[in-house]
C-alpha cells in the first residue's frame, strides 16, 4: 500500500460568490508575480491558474487602474463662506472690493485717492 500523495502546488481557492475577494486575491497574485523571477507559465503552474486566466485578470486590473470608479468620480468640497463683498467698478475697468463691514469713509477716501470721485 502506498502512502499518502503530497503536492507541493496549493490548491486554488475558488470563491464564485464573492467577486471582491477573488478580485483581491488576483491583485495578490499580480503583485507576487511581478515579484517572482519566473514566467508567466512557470508562475500559473505554481499558483494553479490558468495562463488565459493570468491574462484576463492582468488586463481586467490594469484597466479598472485607468477608469474612474463612482468614489474617484467626485473630489473633496470645501465652501467658503467668505462674508460679502462690495464692489465698485472704475470707468477704466478696474475692480475694487471691500467687505460690506467696512467705513463708508474708507472707501470714500480710497475713491478720492485713486480720482474716481472729486475731492
Amino acid at each position: 500500500m502506498s502512502g499518502p500523495v503530497v503536492s507541493s502546488k496549493p490548491t486554488p481557492r475558488r470563491s464564485p460568490h464573492n467577486p471582491v475577494a477573488t478580485r483581491q486575491r488576483w491583485i495578490e497574485r499580480l503583485q507576487r508575480f511581478h515579484n517572482s523571477n519566473l514566467t508567466v507559465a512557470q508562475f500559473c503552474q505554481a499558483e494553479g491558474v490558468s495562463v488565459p486566466a493570468f491574462y484576463q485578470w492582468k488586463r481586467q486590473l490594469k484597466a479598472a487602474q485607468t477608469t474612474p470608479t463612482s468614489t474617484d468620480a467626485f473630489l473633496p468640497v470645501r465652501i467658503n463662506t467668505a462674508p460679502p463683498m462690495l464692489e465698485v467698478v472704475l470707468t477704466s475697468g478696474t475692480l475694487i472690493r471691500f467687505v460690506n463691514d467696512c467705513q463708508p469713509e474708507q472707501v470714500a477716501a480710497l475713491l478720492r485717492a485713486v480720482g474716481a470721485i472729486p475731492c
